[in-house]
């Protein structure tokens, strides 16, 4: 976030920067707190309203649309948690503490 940003301005500012899609945010749905890495992620959703996607970008690979039963094996950690949360409790806000799998915590070990 820059410096007196709201949340939701960044949300929308950072899905436009790394995607090329310009979005309304609908809603937050999702409040998770990673105290390891003091860290919380704000998870909004929203209404697509445009824009062309990035091929290639200094944060984005590729870019694709998944069935939320067809997603990608390699994801952000907790992103599958995030998404299955918001399936199920559709727009209502969910608050989490979220804690690190412990895989990433092995191999975090041993980078050291």
């Amino acid at each position: 976030m820059e410096k007196h940003e709201q949340p939701e301005t960044c949300a929308m500012r950072e899905m436009e920067e790394e995607t090329g899609y310009r979005v309304s945010i609908m809603c937050k749905i999702g409040e998770y707190d990673q105290p390891q890495y003091h860290d919380i992620q704000y998870i909004y959703s929203g209404k697509l309203l445009g824009g062309e996607p990035i091929k290639q970008g200094p944060e984005t690979a590729k870019i694709g649309w998944f069935r939320k039963d067809r997603l990608p094996l390699l994801m952000v950690p907790h992103r599958r948690k995030q998404i299955k949360n918001f399936t199920k409790h559709h727009n209502k806000l969910v608050k989490e503490t979220l804690k690190t799998p412990y895989l990433i915590r092995f191999i975090t070990k041993f980078k050291k």
